[in-house]
């Protein structure tokens, strides 16, 4: 009995990984029965493997943050604080991270209960997605219990990329559900939540699987280019079915996008003009009556407003492109008066927040930039880089697919969004990272792993 309540648990641990993309913080329950209570109660942890390759970048990145937090703020005491960042932040995604680590230490074989639960859970996760977009519940942009798309986009994108690890290992049919789960993730990005950014870190990540397989030690472990090509291919093919199904053609979203950029930046459309100093009034965008809902129930301030895709395509203007470019203007002042340190922690409230509405630049290295300066920005990317770090022990193969997937995938994601600056993906991203420490100190112990290193 005991045996099997071990086992439940396990797996329940690694499904709420997955269903984590579309419950988000609603998963928080079902990560305290599975991740923390068997913690206490099943069995003792077993801690191993190079930690200092994850305790070290961690604990640098939260001691800094947490500095610059408590010791330069960036604003005057009489100003509202923002929501974000604050101490919970960081203290929940601590918490997060070594839940993450020990849990995952804590499964016996859990790589192989891994390769196990991805393709499952995922499918599933994919049908509840297919269920919200067909049924017009969250209209063209689907986020179930996500607060926005890029939820579930980014998340689906990052586990199917895992799951390619040991692609040499697996059978036909494991590496077909493997490719099939990367055509899904395809469908997800651009058919179901239309996450320009992170559908570009999304290529850019199958561009560099590309350019690998040409490598002579790398390449023979990834997918075949022929076996790239069908499953991006697929993925596009059920977007195309999927938009004339359902009357939304979310591919359309890129057709404005060259001429937005070649058009350069409107300034009537933020009423006035960036100059060199950053006004302390708020430039009002207006909301429409549901949008408003949305953000008097969210946790954490609103993202940004959201636009429906123009399925003509008519539109010479594309809105959340023209306002990020403007953001990134402003930033980019605040950057040049301020290079080292930054402007302090909570400064985007003054030089963003009070002019566009939005709690972020829409830029991880520059809202790094702007508020802790080089310095903040240098941490920031170690802090990003360690999935390769911790991965040492793997197959060559194996450590290019785990870097793609996670410090691939959302370094260039968070070119247009600082996603490390926002509960849900710290929070996710920790416990990732706990997580796949146990996952890469699994795999290089399991019996049937290989003896390529």
């Amino acid at each position: 009995m005991r045996n099997l309540v071990r086992t439940a648990s396990d797996y329940g641990f690694l499904m709420g990984l997955v269903f984590a993309l579309f419950l988000a913080g609603k998963i928080v329950p079902f990560l305290l029965i599975f991740g923390v209570i068997p913690l206490i109660t099943l069995r003792r942890v077993a801690l191993g493997g190079p930690l200092a390759s994850l305790i070290v970048p961690s604990v640098l990145y939260f001691f800094y943050s947490a500095l610059l937090l408590y010791f330069r703020p960036g604003i005057e005491p009489a100003v509202a604080r923002p929501q974000n960042p604050d101490f919970e932040l960081y203290g929940v995604a601590v918490v997060l991270l070594i839940t993450g680590l020990l849990r995952g230490l804590q499964i016996e074989q859990l790589y192989q209960k891994f390769e196990r639960v991805m393709p499952p859970a995922l499918i599933m996760s994919f049908c509840v997605l297919s269920l919200y977009m067909f049924l017009g519940i969250d209209g063209c942009r689907v986020k179930v219990a996500a607060p926005w798309p890029f939820v579930p986009a980014l998340i689906f994108s990052t586990l199917s990329f895992l799951h390619l690890m040991g692609w040499q290992r697996k059978n036909k049919i494991q590496q077909y559900l493997a490719l099939l789960l990367i055509a899904l993730s395809v469908v997800v990005v651009f058919g179901y939540t239309a996450s320009r950014g992170v559908a570009v870190g999304q290529l850019i990540s199958l561009m560099s699987l590309y350019v690998l397989r040409f490598h002579s030690s790398i390449g023979p472990s990834l997918p075949s280019l022929p076996q790239l090509t069908g499953s991006i291919l697929l993925g596009f093919a059920i977007t195309v079915i999927v938009g004339f199904a359902s009357g939304c053609d979310n591919l359309a979203r890129w057709q404005t996008l060259p001429e937005t950029i070649s058009r350069g930046i409107p300034t009537t459309l933020l009423q006035k003009s960036v100059n060199s100093q950053w006004p302390t009034q708020a430039v009002p965008i207006t909301e429409n009556t549901e949008e408003k809902t949305n953000r008097a129930q969210m946790p954490t301030p609103h993202i940004g407003k959201e636009v429906e895709p123009n399925v003509q395509g008519s539109s010479s203007n594309d809105v959340d492109i023209t306002l990020r470019l403007e953001m990134w203007k402003v930033s980019l002042e605040a950057v040049r008066q301020a290079p080292i340190f930054g402007h302090g922690a909570l400064s985007l409230k003054t030089i963003i927040q009070d002019r566009f509405g939005f709690e972020h630049n829409h830029n991880q290295y520059l809202a790094w930039l702007v508020t802790g300066g080089v310095i903040f920005l240098c941490v920031g990317i170690i802090f990003l880089v360690t999935p390769a770090l911790i991965s040492h022990g793997l197959s060559p193969a194996d450590r290019v697919i785990m870097t793609i997937a996670v410090t691939g995938l959302w370094g260039v994601s968070m070119l247009f969004d600082a996603f490390l600056s926002l509960k849900i993906y710290l929070h996710y991203y920790s416990l990732l990272l706990g997580f796949l420490f146990a996952l890469v100190q699994s795999a290089t112990t399991a019996q049937n792993y290989g003896t390529s290193r």
